[in-house]
């Protein structure tokens, strides 16, 4: 059974109307302009992206130079590009350029993290984060040999932390305002 046109033209008209609409409305029934601004408010509320990269680098810094010195794993070896940016995901995903997520490697230590002293490292690296607001996740691997575990905290950064062939360790910030959008404190 064919649909006539005019039907078809009306049905098409309607469509669009309500792909518009869902479109200038969040998940929550308001408009874009309001989101964006209740994202920014909440994003406000927290450090800056660089705020929390020096926080974050230090904290890093901290980490591998104890795991040498307490645990006697081999020295890190930086990574040629340890930094990379990015816009906010889903969660932040109105605020467009005035929110950044970072993530940070610390390279690696040469060589695995015999499992005799996987715990002591673990614990090691729990105290200094938990400094920081983070908690552990849970393993992502653990057998022998082979672990990765991750921290997480209230703004949505994660820590990793492993060994296998080499002992590893980055960081995610969550999404954090741009030095210039917090000083400015609003929206673009």
């Amino acid at each position: 059974m064919a649909i006539p046109r005019d039907e078809m033209m009306r049905l098409v008209g309607l469509f669009c109307t309500v792909l518009l609409l869902v479109g200038a409305c969040d998940s929550k029934g308001g408009s874009m302009s309001s989101s964006k601004n209740e994202q920014f408010t909440e994003l406000a509320k927290r450090p800056d992206i660089e705020q929390i990269n020096g926080e974050y680098e230090r904290m890093l810094e901290q980490i591998r130079d104890q795991l040498v010195a307490e645990i006697g794993i081999t020295a890190w070896v930086p990574d040629e590009n340890p930094r990379r940016a990015s816009l906010c995901g889903a969660e932040f995903n109105d605020v467009g350029g005035d929110g950044e997520v970072r993530l940070y490697s610390s390279g690696h230590s040469p060589g695995n993290l015999p499992d005799a002293k996987w715990a002591d490292a673990l614990k090691l690296v729990e105290s200094i984060v938990g400094q920081h607001g983070f908690k552990l996740h849970g393993a992502v691997v653990d057998r022998p040999g082979d672990h990765e575990v991750t921290f997480g905290n209230d703004w949505g950064a994660e820590l990793l932390f492993g060994t296998a062939k080499n002992t590893t360790l980055s960081i995610t910030t969550g999404c954090h305002l741009t030095q210039e959008a917090h000083q400015r404190g609003t929206p673009k």
